[in-house]
């Protein structure tokens, strides 16, 4: 068997038949600072993390450690691509950017579908004092987290 296999489940969501998850190129992949038309956006790269959500959270976690830093953009752009969004991820993110510790200023989820939007909304708190969006297209994400323009 190769070291991974992609599977759907029942109701379409991909799946991962794995025979090392720690190894899956989700796990490896780096998140970063992009600078980006004058200004800079931090990347969280969860996705390709499939159905292992407690890599995606550890990852999270990791992660937090650097973007929560008031030297690191106020921006994020959330990549959530071939990962499935359990409630334990969807709160685990909420609450790093709802905390407190730091002020975000735009948040934009990528690679999302309704359910999993409906789903990061439904943790979010009413008022996160932050603009949200959720788009699937990686450049559009780039150009509203950096743009003026506020919609949802």
């Amino acid at each position: 068997m190769k070291m991974f296999e992609r599977l759907f489940n029942n109701n379409g969501a991909r799946r991962c038949a794995c025979s090392d998850p720690e190894n899956l190129p989700g796990t490896k992949k780096q998140s970063f600072v992009l600078p980006f038309r004058g200004g800079e956006i931090w990347f969280e790269h969860l996705d390709g993390m499939y159905q292992y959500t407690g890599l995606a959270i550890e990852k999270l976690r990791k992660d937090s450690r650097i973007f929560l830093l008031p030297s690191k953009p106020s921006q994020i752009g959330i990549v959530l691509d071939e990962t499935i969004v359990t409630r334990a991820l969807a709160e685990e993110i909420a609450g790093l950017l709802c905390g407190g510790r730091k002020r975000f200023m735009r948040v934009c989820f990528i690679g999302t579908d309704r359910k999993i939007e409906s789903m990061l909304r439904r943790a979010l708190p009413g008022k996160s004092g932050f603009a949200l969006s959720f788009i699937n297209d990686f450049d559009q994400a780039k150009e509203w987290l950096v743009s003026e323009k506020v919609y949802d």
